[in-house]
């Protein structure tokens, strides 16, 4: 039986522990093979550059564990991440399983998800979100770093850096016993209005953070609550030093924001965003 957060934050710390080794022993049971989609996702990865009209910069990568897989936890902006997932990670040497929905994707777009071994969830049923953080764990157990999108949904916000993050990441963190690496996806737009969604950014910058140790005795909320802030202070202090400015709506042309959000939504390659669908997650 798999316990609610409130249920698990009421065990003892030995409760925890066995809990944690239960868990950890039900996905080391599961059956999936890591190696199927290796030859496909390298070939997503040279496709990648094709698919972007803008540089692509890779900061903080000493800071990734060199013998042992991760959980990346990141920022979601827009139909490039999937894209920009499969290309860091293929330049660093590294095999990645994201996490992701599959709720909103096309026909194309689903398949092409599953050719990037993306352990997929329906949002709207807790146990498919219960089996896909299993199936996730089991992977990052087997040597698969994983990365998720700790937002759920896209952040189109004007000024918020982060949206609320999901604690998915931090039982998985638990449960394989591994670190959490906080990524930031920097994707710097032109300060114009365009025609095309291709023509929105001048270059993405990939920021990884230091690493965060969760233990089966931390709060589990509270932890999430702090690779939140962190994520939140990376890109701040990136915005900083690219010189944008988004203290306050005042900062904000909005002319060009509404043009920018809405070739993000709806140009972008694969993928239209439904702000209905998205809004409840």
């Amino acid at each position: 039986k798999f316990l609610s957060l409130k249920n698990l934050e009421d065990l003892s710390l030995e409760e925890k522990e066995k809990y944690y080794q239960m868990v950890k022993e039900y996905c080391d049971s599961l059956k999936i093979n890591i190696e199927s989609k290796k030859i496909s996702k390298k070939l997503i990865s040279l496709l990648a550059p094709h698919l972007r009209n803008y540089k692509l910069e890779i900061y903080g990568d000493e800071n990734i564990p060199k013998d042992d897989s991760a959980i990346f936890i990141c920022n979601h902006s827009n139909s490039h991440d999937f894209f920009t997932t499969q290309e860091v990670f293929h330049e660093l040497n590294r095999n990645v399983t994201p996490f992701g929905a599959s709720d909103c994707l096309s026909f194309i777009s689903l398949q092409m998800f599953k050719l990037g071994d993306v352990t997929l969830i329906d949002r709207d049923s807790k146990q498919s979100s219960l089996e896909g953080l299993m199936n996730f764990s089991k992977k990052i157990i087997d040597g698969e770093d994983g990365i998720i999108f700790g937002e759920g949904t896209w952040n189109l916000h004007p000024i918020k850096p982060m949206q609320k993050i999901k604690a998915g990441g931090t039982q998985s963190a638990i449960i394989t016993d591994k670190v959490i690496i906080p990524t930031i996806f920097e994707y710097v737009e032109v300060p114009d209005v365009v025609d095309k969604e291709r023509e929105l950014y001048s270059r993405c910058i990939v920021q990884f953070g230091k690493p965060i140790i969760v233990k089966p005795e931390d709060n589990i909320i509270q932890k999430t609550k702090l690779v939140e802030n962190t994520m939140e202070e990376m890109r701040k202090d990136l915005w900083k030093k690219l010189g944008i400015d988004r203290n306050s709506l005042d900062d904000i042309n909005q002319q060009i924001y509404l043009n920018h959000t809405y070739l993000k939504k709806f140009d972008g390659f694969g993928f239209e965003y439904d702000s209905d669908h998205e809004f409840k997650y």
